[in-house]
């Protein structure tokens, strides 16, 4: 008989720094974040963008403009 594999803890934060996120969608934006934009492909802005909207969505709150625009 063999012992079951112990779990392994999740790492990801239980809470959502809702700072950060509303960061990272100003640098999605044309005007970015104080002159910040993110530097990715479309492909990976387009992620990027589906990602945050997930945590907007599983916390019933309305998506930013930017966002709704990507999504």
């Amino acid at each position: 008989m063999t012992k079951a594999k112990p779990k392994t803890k999740d790492s990801r934060p239980k809470t959502i720094d809702w700072n950060d996120i509303e960061r990272r969608v100003r640098l999605l934006s044309r005007a970015g974040d104080e002159g910040v934009r993110l530097q990715a492909s479309p492909e990976e802005t387009l992620a990027e963008a589906q990602r945050l909207a997930h945590y907007y969505r599983r916390a019933g709150k309305p998506l930013p403009d930017t966002l709704a625009a990507l999504v």
